[in-house]
C-alpha cells in the first residue's frame, strides 16, 4: 500500500478537496503494510449508511443535469460521481472520448477503427497513456473511452468507434489502451455487452445462443479484465429478452465471479438501468451520470432486502478500491494537454492507420510531377468523426489539402476544388498530372443518434420536478424528446423516427455524387488517387477499376492531412491493414435493418462468414498493400509443451525485398481440420508489425495460448479446445496467396477446458 492509501484510512474523518490528494501524503504512516483491499474494506465499514448510498450514483441532480447535457452535451467537464471528500478519495470523475479526451484542446487521434488498422498494440498502449494523461490534466479519473463493441455489420453507425469486426483483434487493441490509460487513471470499457446499432440501440433485444456468445462477442471483454480495466460499463440492450443492466449472470457470476474482475459496473447514461432493485441484485454499481433510480429507491429496498443489502457494501467496495489505485498515479500538467509530443503519436497513428487497397501501375508515392488536383468536399474540411459523445474540440485539424501544400510547398502546384461543380472539378482535373480525389462520409452520414421519441419512450422513469427551474427543464425535455408538455405522450410515429444525429446509415456505398465524380475524373486524367474518409466499410465495386490508387484514410484525427501527404509524397510507406472483410456486395453480409427492436446474433459475420460461404471479398480481412513486397519463409510450428496452459510457438522469416523501407503486419491464422462442430474456415489468432529496411530479413516468433483454440461445449457450460488437427497459417492478410502453411497436431491429447467459458 501507498503512503497516500495509509492516510486515507488514517485520516478518514478530515475533510479534503475530491479533486485533488492530500497535502500530507508523502509523511510516513504505520498503515503502509495494508493492501489497498484492506484499506477498502476498512472504509466501507467506518461509512455511514447515507453515505454509502451517495457512492451508488452521479453527483448531479437529474433535471439540472439534464440541462447541461443538452446545452453542451459531454464536453464541458467530467461528471462526477462517488465524492467522500472527507475520506480523501479523489471522486469518479467520468470523461469521454473514444478519440481523445471531450474537453477542449486534448489530442485528438483517429477513431478507433483506423487505430484498428496499424495492427499496432504497442502505439495504443502509447495513445491511451496519453488520453490518461490529459484526462487527469482536465480534471478526470475515469476515461469511458474504451470502446469494445465488435463491428457485426459495418452499417451500425458507430462502427467508427469500434476495433473493427474480429474479437482478436478487438481484445489486443482494448487491452492495450487500457493499460495506457492506467498508467495515470481509470480505465471504462464499453458496452457489455452487444452493442452494434444505433437506431434502435435503447429497446433492442439480442437473441443469442451460446456459442456466439462465448466464442464471439465475449472473449474481447474478457481479455481486459485481465489487464486489469478499472471499470465496464453496460449496454442498453437486452439479452434473450434481459436488459444488460439487470442480468445477474452476465455481471455478477460471469464478469464479477468467473472471470474475477474486481472493478466496477457502471450503467449506460441515464436509461442504462430502467429498475433500481433488478440492477442492484444483477451487479450494478454505480449508475450514471445523473441521481435517478437508485437515489429513488435503493435506500427503501435496503431496508427489506438482504441482497440489495450485501450488494450494497461490495459496491463500495469496488469504487473505493479503484480510488485507493489511483494514488499510485502521479500528476498531470495541463501546460502538456494538446502538446507537439502528443500530437505527434496522433499523426503517428494516422500514418499507420492509412491502408493502401490499390496502386496500380505504382502511381503512387507522387513524385516527379509538377501540379496536383485536389479535389472533393472533404479535402478542405475538419473531418474527424461523429459528433456525438466522442466528438473533440482540438486547437487545430489539420485537412487533406492543408497537408499536401506544407509537404510540396512550393515544389509542386497544388490546385483545389469542391467537387459540387463537376465541369469545374474536371478543368483542374485535366490541367494536372495528378489528381488526389477525397470522398467519402463525415458526420452527417453515419454516428451516434438519440431518438426523438426518447421522453416518450422513458417518460414514466422521469423523476418529478422540484422546482420551477427543474419543471421548465422537464418541459424542455420532453417537447425535444418526443413528448408532449409534461405527460409524455409520443408525438407521431414519423416525428419519433426522426433523431438527433446520423445514426447507423442506409447504404455501404459512396454518395452518389462522389461516384460521379470518381468516374468522371477518372475519364479525363487516369493518374487519380481516390482517398476514402469514414468510419466503416464501404463497398467499392462499381467504381474501383476506374482509378490508379485507392488509400482509406478514415476518419484520421488532428494531423490526419500531414499523414496523408507523407503517405501520397512516399515520406512514409503505407503500412495498414483491414481490420474488416470488405464485400463485392451488401448482400454478403449478415441481414441489418437499422428499425429493427429483435435481432438474431449467431457465429457468422465478417471474414467468417464470407469464408463459410464460399464469397470471394473485394479487399480481404487484413489486406493492405505497401510501396515493396514482402517475402514470408522458414515456417516452425512448436506443439505447447503443457496442452492445459501452453502456448504455440509460431516461428517464421519476413524479408523485404523491394526499395523502400517499411512495416509489415504478419498475421498468423488457426484453421480447425476436422471438428465435430461447424467452425470458421480460419481466425485470426496472432499479429506483429515489423519494421523491415530494404533487403533486411527478421526471425519473428508469435506466440498463441493454447485456449485461443478453444470452443463452448454446451453439454459442459465449457470451453474445450478439441482433440483434433489445426493448420497454422502465416501471411500478410487472410487470403494472401504467399501465405505458408504447417500442421499443429493435437491428436491424442485429452481436450483442454476451462473451468468456465471465455
Amino acid at each position: 500500500m501507498t503512503v497516500e492509501s495509509a492516510k486515507v484510512l488514517e485520516e478518514g474523518g478530515a475533510t479534503a478537496s475530491t479533486h485533488s490528494l492530500p497535502d500530507d501524503a508523502a509523511q510516513p504512516s504505520p498503515m503502509q503494510h495494508l493492501s489497498d483491499e484492506q484499506v477498502a474494506s476498512a472504509i466501507v465499514s467506518r461509512l455511514s449508511q447515507d453515505d454509502k448510498l451517495s457512492m451508488r450514483d452521479g453527483d448531479t441532480a437529474f433535471w439540472p443535469g439534464v440541462r447541461e447535457m443538452m446545452n453542451t452535451g459531454s464536453q464541458s467537464a467530467p461528471w462526477p460521481a462517488g465524492a467522500l471528500p472527507e475520506h480523501h478519495l479523489p471522486g469518479i470523475h467520468y470523461t469521454e472520448g473514444s478519440r481523445g479526451i471531450v474537453h477542449k484542446g486534448a489530442t485528438t487521434f483517429p477513431t478507433a477503427i483506423a487505430r484498428a488498422a496499424t495492427f499496432d498494440p504497442e502505439l495504443e498502449e502509447r495513445i491511451g497513456s496519453v488520453m490518461g494523461y490529459e484526462m487527469r490534466a482536465l480534471g478526470g479519473t475515469l476515461f469511458g473511452g474504451v470502446p469494445l463493441n465488435l463491428m457485426r455489420h459495418p452499417a451500425w453507425g458507430r462502427a467508427q468507434e469500434s476495433y473493427g469486426e474480429d474479437s482478436f483483434v478487438i481484445g489486443a487493441m482494448g487491452a492495450a489502451l487500457v493499460r495506457g490509460v492506467q498508467q495515470h487513471g481509470m480505465a471504462c470499457v464499453k458496452n457489455f455487452a452487444l452493442a452494434s446499432m444505433e437506431h434502435t440501440k435503447l429497446t433492442l433485444d439480442v437473441t443469442i445462443g451460446q456459442r456466439a456468445l462465448y466464442e464471439v462477442y465475449l472473449p474481447h471483454f474478457r481479455k481486459v479484465v485481465e489487464a486489469g480495466v478499472a471499470a465496464i460499463m453496460t449496454s442498453y440492450s437486452s439479452i434473450n429478452g434481459e436488459l444488460c443492466g439487470h442480468n445477474k449472470e452476465l455481471l455478477t457470476q460471469l464478469l464479477k465471479k468467473d472471470w474475477g474482475f474486481d472493478g466496477f459496473v457502471l450503467s449506460d447514461f441515464i436509461f442504462g438501468i430502467r429498475d433500481a432493485k433488478k440492477a442492484a441484485a444483477a451487479g450494478v454499481d454505480l449508475e450514471m451520470p445523473f441521481q435517478l433510480h437508485f437515489h429513488q429507491s435503493l435506500k427503501e429496498l435496503i431496508g427489506a432486502d438482504e441482497e440489495i443489502k450485501a450488494a450494497l457494501d461490495d459496491a463500495c467496495y469496488r469504487l473505493i478500491l479503484q480510488q485507493l489505485k489511483l494514488l499510485h498515479q502521479g500528476t498531470s500538467e495541463k501546460t502538456k494537454v494538446g502538446s507537439s509530443e502528443f500530437r505527434q503519436i496522433a499523426q503517428e497513428a494516422a500514418e499507420k492507420s492509412g491502408v493502401l487497397l490499390k496502386n496500380e501501375g505504382g502511381i503512387l508515392p507522387l513524385k516527379n510531377i509538377q501540379s496536383i488536383g485536389v479535389i472533393g468536399r472533404l479535402a478542405s474540411v475538419a473531418n474527424t468523426g461523429d459528433k456525438g459523445s466522442s466528438d473533440t474540440q482540438p486547437i487545430h485539424v489539420i485537412t487533406p489539402l492543408a497537408g499536401l501544400r506544407s509537404c510540396y510547398k512550393h515544389k509542386v502546384d497544388i490546385w483545389h476544388d469542391r467537387g459540387q461543380n463537376i465541369i469545374r472539378a474536371l478543368q483542374i482535373a485535366k490541367r494536372a498530372d495528378a489528381v488526389v480525389l477525397v470522398v467519402g462520409y463525415d458526420h452527417s452520414c453515419e454516428g451516434e443518434r438519440v431518438a426523438t421519441d426518447l421522453a416518450a419512450q422513458f417518460h414514466k422513469m422521469l423523476p418529478q420536478p422540484r422546482s420551477r427551474e427543474e419543471a421548465q427543464i422537464a418541459s424542455q425535455f420532453l417537447r425535444a424528446f418526443g413528448g408532449s408538455g409534461s405527460t409524455g405522450r409520443s408525438q407521431s410515429s414519423e416525428k419519433a423516427e426522426e433523431g438527433y444525429g446520423a445514426g447507423d446509415r442506409d447504404s455501404l456505398r459512396l454518395p452518389p455524387h462522389d461516384v460521379e465524380l470518381i468516374e468522371q475524373v477518372c475519364a479525363v486524367n487516369p493518374n487519380c488517387v481516390v482517398v476514402v474518409m469514414g468510419g466503416g466499410t464501404i463497398l467499392m465495386n462499381e467504381w474501383q477499376d476506374k482509378p490508379a490508387a485507392i488509400l482509406l484514410h478514415w476518419y484520421p484525427g488532428m494531423e490526419g492531412g500531414r499523414a496523408l501527404a507523407r503517405l501520397l509524397s512516399g515520406e512514409v510507406a503505407p503500412s495498414g491493414k483491414l481490420p474488416f472483410v470488405i464485400p463485392r456486395h451488401e448482400s454478403d453480409l449478415p441481414d441489418f435493418d437499422r428499425k429493427a427492436r429483435k435481432v438474431i446474433y449467431d457465429l457468422w459475420h465478417g471474414y467468417r462468414k464470407l469464408e463459410r460461404d464460399g464469397v470471394t471479398p473485394a479487399y480481404p480481412f487484413g489486406f493492405g498493400l505497401s510501396y515493396t513486397q514482402f517475402h514470408y519463409s522458414e515456417l516452425v510450428v512448436t506443439p505447447p509443451e503443457e496442452l492445459i496452459s501452453g502456448r504455440i510457438q509460431v516461428e517464421f522469416s519476413v524479408t523485404n525485398i523491394g526499395k523502400v523501407d517499411a512495416d509489415e503486419v504478419a498475421q498468423v491464422y488457426i484453421a480447425p481440420k476436422g471438428s465435430s462442430a461447424e467452425r470458421a474456415k480460419q481466425e485470426l489468432k496472432g499479429f506483429q508489425r515489423i519494421s523491415l529496411s530494404t533487403g533486411e530479413s527478421r526471425r519473428t516468433s508469435i506466440y498463441i495460448p493454447i485456449e485461443e483454440l478453444a470452443i463452448y461445449d454446451g453439454e459442459r457450460n465449457q470451453m474445450v479446445v478439441e482433440r483434433i488437427n489445426y493448420d497454422v497459417i502465416v501471411g500478410g492478410s487472410s487470403q494472401d496467396p504467399n501465405s505458408l502453411s504447417s500442421e499443429l497436431d493435437l491428436f491424442g491429447e485429452p481436450p483442454k477446458s476451462t473451468e468456465k467459458p471465455a
